[in-house]
């Protein structure tokens, strides 16, 4: 069976572009866990990174949700197009929408279910037949450098960061660790790229034992996460609008390709070293500095720096001028951006925004508080108005209930509960409950550039201390990490 399934794959394998450079492949996994958990924005990610692979002919391998099962698999929030033939279910939810928004149901009213377009799907993403096909491909082609890519949800771990997850098709996952037990199959250097919540778990790929230690392993790995392993991370939306992404998938691949996901090019150069081509830490480094999102981004040789720096050292970590490294240029460019004066106490400007942005995205969750309660009060009375014109709206899902869809009579009720002396002042609280969220949203981005700041000075001197003080070997681990991600997509 195993003979059959890297069979199966290495076909997949040949019928792709091969590339001009060495025989890279990527290995593409995406999706949610199931049809609640598979957003649309995560199909949307998985098809542009497959765009953004193949304009460099790179041979990609994917595994997405239940494969090539035609059931529903990606979930997705309907927005009316001006101009746009409205489906006939379209056309029912709007007439229903009152009545949708009296019981707190507005934005499953506006859900819709599909299977998933993602071109070339090679398999699905449940746990063990995707270790399954891992192995056979990592077996298969043991030599052959592999970019590793995941786009959907993590969960965190209460123990050791290696035991973060990738939440899988079917409620099922896969840790860090045993990602790394499977790609031991591979004596070839590899790169990753995790986006998920807790996604800094998975560094832990980079060293000889997951869940502890320096020491890297004997192939080398190297890759970037949206955030720690203790931090949600931005993205995973139901809405098609790519507008307004602004997860950690957005920035990097856009930095690789050139382009941002309408096909318009950056305004900003990311090859940054001008050799004629972005680098993967060159993507890592525009991502940082242009990202206004709540992800706080991390990269191998960073996590590195963290864990190496010696307890002794912490207590000068924040003294002194910062040294003139790269880091020190992004914290510099960073505070310009929000205003922050480098030579006058800067640390406390930073904590003062930092106040300020906490502040106000307490005082916005308050109202939210107060909004909702606003709310639940005019939705019980119309509730029980409603109900003692249309006893059956008490018991969902029962015949009764059943027979006011069937009849039609479920559009009157809709009807009535528009005309309602309250119904307008529901709409502009549940309207005014979502900007709320969105400004709250905001606080959280604006909080995040500012622990940005920190984390750069940090980065800035435990990159410095590190070729003060480590040892020869612990410089040349760090530095074989660095030079891992400096590579560009097709790996030299």
């Amino acid at each position: 069976m195993a003979l059959l399934r890297a069979s199966l794959l290495l076909i997949g394998l040949c019928l792709l572009p091969l590339s001009s450079a060495r025989a890279d492949q990527a290995i593409l996994i995406g999706g949610g866990y199931n049809i609640n958990g598979s957003q649309g924005q995560i199909e949307l990610n998985v098809s542009w990174i497959q765009d953004v692979l193949n304009k460099v002919n790179m041979p990609v391998v994917t595994f997405f949700t239940d494969g090539d099962d035609p059931a529903p698999d990606v979930h997705y929030l309907h927005t009316k197009v001006e101009g746009d033939e409205p489906s006939p279910v379209d056309q029912l939810a709007e007439q229903l929408e009152p009545v949708a928004r009296l019981f707190d149901n507005q934005i499953a009213n506006a859900r819709r279910f599909k299977n998933h377009e993602i071109k070339s799907v090679i398999g699905g993403t449940e746990a063990s037949s995707l270790s399954n096909a891992l192995a056979d491909l990592f077996e298969a082609a043991p030599d052959d450098p592999t970019l590793l890519v995941f786009n959907g949800h993590g969960k965190q771990s209460k123990t050791t960061p290696d035991k973060v997850t990738m939440e899988l098709w079917d409620d099922t996952s896969m840790t860090a660790a045993e990602l790394h037990s499977l790609m031991e199959k591979s004596n070839a250097a590899s790169r990753f790229v995790f986006t998920q919540c807790y996604s800094g778990g998975f560094h832990r790929l980079a060293y000889k034992n997951p869940e502890q230690g320096l020491e890297l392993s004997s192939n080398m790995r190297c890759g970037f996460t949206a955030e720690s392993a203790y931090r949600l991370a931005e993205g995973c939306s139901a809405s098609i609008d790519s507008d307004d992404y602004r997860d950690y998938t957005t920035f990097f691949f856009a930095a690789l390709d050139g382009y941002d996901r309408q096909g318009e090019i950056l305004g900003v150069e990311t090859d940054t070293n001008s050799d004629g081509q972005v680098s993967m830490r060159e993507a890592h480094f525009y991502t940082l500095e242009y990202a206004h999102s709540t992800d706080l981004s991390r990269s191998t040789s960073e996590d590195y720096l963290s864990a190496w720096q010696p307890w002794y050292l912490k207590w000068s970590s924040g003294r002194g001028s910062l040294p003139n490294n790269e880091y020190a240029k992004l914290y510099r460019t960073l505070a310009d951006r929000h205003s922050i004066p480098l030579s006058d106490s800067p640390a406390k400007h930073i904590r003062e925004k930092m106040n300020m942005y906490k502040d106000t995205a307490a005082q916005l969750h308050l109202r939210g508080i107060e909004i909702r309660h606003e709310i639940r009060a005019i939705q019980d009375e119309l509730i029980y108005a409603a109900q003692r014109k249309w006893p059956s709206l008490s018991g969902p899902y029962t015949a009764l209930f059943q027979s006011l869809v069937v009849s039609g009579e479920m559009i009157q009720v809709a009807q009535w509960v528009s005309e309602q002396p309250g119904y307008l002042s529901l709409v502009d609280l549940q309207n005014e409950d979502q900007t709320l969220s969105d400004s709250i949203l905001d606080a959280e981005r604006n909080l995040t550039q500012m622990q940005k700041l920190f984390e750069f000075r940090k980065l800035a001197r435990l990159q410095n201390q590190l070729y003060l003080y480590a040892k020869p070997e612990e410089v040349r681990d760090y530095e074989k990490l660095v030079a891992c991600e400096d590579s560009p997509l097709i790996f030299k």
